[in-house]
């Protein structure tokens, strides 16, 4: 979910300046003026949610963007169909702008842009497609696809698809059951019964995180885990970590882009 924005942020931000490039666009760059915004974030293939991420293209030359948590200023141009945007003479992207689309690789995360009015249509209403997970009252939340995912009414996973992939999401309680949970992790790298072990570094939303990715006897399994370093619950329900853990009888069931997306999109409530 994930992720590089606040390195891109200060690489952006650090590198402003308020001159801009002789003279304006050519007549030909014209039509590429305009806002973008974004359908997709991609990173070493984790999917990031591109909700609310754009970039306007000015005739001066000079872009806005909004890709981080602020927006940003930077420099355009393109040469057939080779974008290129820099920060005071610094080349810090590169990519394609043809019919509508802007692709852009900043830092090797990959952005794609589509151009206000040109977008696909579509008689669904894109927002529709996706529903919002609240761990405990709203602590923290994860979108998720509900094309493929469904609230489980019975109880006995949180999440589940028609192919067999169950979710569960939760909190741990205590800085120990972090502690467990994080030894658990390791515990699980050198155990005789579990085979095709991988651990992945994360940062998700501005936390360090760490997921893992593994077979036993039981299939194939899922498990992320969120650490704050303190208490962000509530008296009633203190929290000091989130905890997701998906399990089916693939690999791909489990750690697939719509799970990856549903990791990019947690969020946490302020009290």
């Amino acid at each position: 979910m994930i992720f590089l924005a606040g390195l891109l942020s200060v690489g952006l931000t650090a590198c402003q300046t308020s001159s801009t490039p002789d003279g304006d666009v050519t007549q030909a760059n014209v039509a590429y003026l305009g806002r973008y915004d974004c359908v997709s974030i991609a990173m070493d293939q984790l999917t990031m949610n591109p909700a609310g991420k754009w970039v306007q293209l000015h005739a001066d030359g000079t872009m806005t963007t909004f890709l981080t948590e602020g927006s940003d200023e930077a420099e355009w141009t393109v040469s057939g169909e080779n974008f290129t945007m820099t920060v005071a003479g610094k080349t810090v992207g590169t990519g394609t702008l043809a019919g509508g689309t802007l692709t852009l690789d900043l830092s090797g995360v990959e952005y794609t842009l589509t151009q206000e009015g040109t977008a696909p249509t579509s008689d669904s209403d894109p927002a529709a497609t996706h529903a919002t997970f609240n761990c405990y009252g709203g602590l923290y939340a994860v979108r998720y696809p509900t094309e493929r995912y469904h609230e489980d009414p019975a109880g006995v996973s949180d999440l589940y698809t028609d192919d067999g992939v169950k979710g569960w999401i939760t909190k741990l309680d205590t800085q120990e059951r972090v502690d467990e949970w994080l030894a658990g992790f390791d515990a699980k790298a050198v155990d005789e019964s579990i085979e095709n072990y991988q651990t992945l570094d994360l940062t998700v939303s501005g936390y360090s995180a760490r997921a893992i990715v593994y077979q036993d006897a039981n299939g194939w399994h899922s498990e992320i885990l969120v650490p704050f370093g303190k208490d962000l619950g509530t008296k009633t329900y203190p929290m000091y970590a989130a905890y997701l853990y998906f399990a089916g009888e693939t690999y791909e069931g489990v750690w697939n882009e719509d799970i990856q997306s549903i990791v990019s999109s947690f969020s946490v409530s302020s009290h």
